[in-house]
């Protein structure tokens, strides 16, 4: 089984309910995604989402993006173990105090690992893990969190769940709900509430961004708050960076839910070109979210075949304030999987119900021209193809910094060969040859690329 079937694998067990299998959890997730998202980032794998996803950490379902989301927890599913290898980052928060608001409660600590051995089956953890370790125990904005393995010397199984303060003991770590898996060195827990948990090991630090905004250049800048290994009251909907012994060891970002627009599933057509009703629909039902920057306003751009391609893109917009915008695409039609790897690998074979079109994201500081990665065809990763959109009225690209130096255009559009990652400069010119708007490419050079933010997980 390769390693995205893997994945994709994972975030369809994750997705099921927690902590129990059910029938068909590929066909459940595509009847759920129009619901809520989870990104969860990590490895060479499937970025994203595929309605669920990416981007990480707790909980059940969604579409949307990378392990883009650090969470301790790989699913059981078919059969697999969940638990894992320890590492020495996993060590250090094993070998760390209880940590916590909550965990000074006389008895709470001692309760908890009680009702998680009378539950071990409940959470699956095999057993050969016959020992429990508490790693945190948190009240947050209403909510009691834990979180706590089961392990011996050589591996260990992530379990935690949530529940409203004045929730009996019992009923906390029963096994019937939570989240369980793979220990994670970074995991960030309640994402989808109004604040958030995030633990890291012993002497990281772990840090929020406070703010955003779009560059000239197309990436995005941003300040940092927060810090320590265990952050409570963390905003949700925020990218997330760890740093460790001074080495940046992860960017990782959680986000909830997209509300569509209220014309989602009745648009107006595109005002440029022909885009597919259908795919009008999954580009805006499966929008998927930039942390903490609002996509207001959403709108098609444009709607067709690319030169050069075979399959039809549907091109849209979304306000994020200053002029700015996100620029989100979908290639072929049906259900669509977010995109965010810069080196994938070939579409599982065999998996009913994989989702067949592709759903790639950038950022411009302005709609004047916007550019978009189109994905691969045989694989789950961008390509070399920057599908440019310029103002109607122009009629050539030149480039600077690409391979190619010059590009035809058809009403406005057409599709550059830059290899990823790029650093370009675009000028659209008329037919007068007067420069009618310009553009810069800039890319980071990371594994993953979503909306110009550049991902990374490096725990050796």
């Amino acid at each position: 089984m390769s390693t995205l079937e893997e994945r994709l694998r994972e975030e369809l067990g994750r997705s099921v309910a927690g902590v129990r299998p059910a029938p068909d959890p590929l066909g459940r997730l595509l009847r759920r995604r129009r619901r809520r998202r989870v990104w969860r980032w990590g490895g060479p794998a499937l970025g994203a989402v595929i309605a669920a996803a990416l981007l990480g950490g707790q909980v059940l379902v969604a579409p949307a993006g990378p392990e883009p989301y650090p969470s301790p927890h790989r699913p059981f599913y078919d059969g697999q173990p969940l638990d894992e290898p320890l590492t020495e980052w996993t060590r250090r928060i094993l070998d760390a105090p209880v940590r916590g608001n909550a965990a000074a409660e006389p008895g709470l600590v001692d309760a908890i690992a009680d009702g998680l051995r009378a539950a071990a089956g409940n959470w699956r953890a095999r057993p050969e893990l016959d020992r429990v370790q508490v790693l945190f125990v948190a009240d947050v904005g209403g909510e009691r969190v834990f979180g706590a393995v089961f392990h011996d010397d050589r591996r260990a199984l992530y379990v935690g769940s949530s529940a409203p303060m004045g929730t009996p003991v019992a009923e906390l770590v029963d096994g019937h709900s939570g989240e369980m898996g793979a220990l994670s060195p970074f995991s960030v827990h309640l994402q989808e509430g109004p604040a958030t948990v995030a633990l890291a090991p012993p002497g990281c630090s772990a840090e929020w961004a406070a703010t955003t905004h779009v560059r000239p250049d197309g990436t995005l800048a941003r300040t940092w708050a927060g810090g320590g290994d265990f952050v409570t009251n963390g905003p949700a909907n925020r990218l997330w960076r760890v740093t460790c012994d001074g080495v940046l060891r992860e960017t990782v970002y959680s986000s909830s839910p997209v509300t569509p627009p209220k014309h989602a599933n009745s648009p107006p057509p595109a005002p440029r070109g022909y885009a597919d009703p259908d795919m009008v629909k999954e580009v805006l039902w499966s929008w998927p979210a930039i942390p903490d920057l609002e996509a207001r306003g959403r709108r098609i751009l444009w709607g067709g075949t690319p030169p050069g391609e075979l399959r039809p893109v549907v091109v849209a917009l979304g306000d994020l304030g200053d002029g700015a915008v996100q620029v989100c695409a979908v290639t072929g039609t049906g259900d669509a999987l977010l995109v965010d790897f810069v080196h994938g690998e070939p579409p599982p074979a065999n998996l009913r119900g994989y989702p067949t079109a592709r759903l790639t994201t950038a950022v411009a500081p302005s709609d004047a021209m916007v550019a978009v990665r189109l994905p691969a065809d045989d694989r789950v990763e961008l390509s070399e193809r920057l599908l440019v959109l310029a103002p109607p009225e122009a009629t050539e690209l030149r480039i600077d910094g690409g391979q190619d130096q010059h590009v035809a255009l058809s009403g406005g559009v057409g599709v550059i060969i830059a290899p990823v990652p790029a650093s370009l400069s675009i000028e659209a010119l008329d037919t007068s040859g007067r420069t009618v708007a310009t553009l810069s490419v800039a890319e980071p050079h990371t594994g993953h690329i979503f909306a110009g933010e550049g991902l990374m997980r490096d725990w050796p």
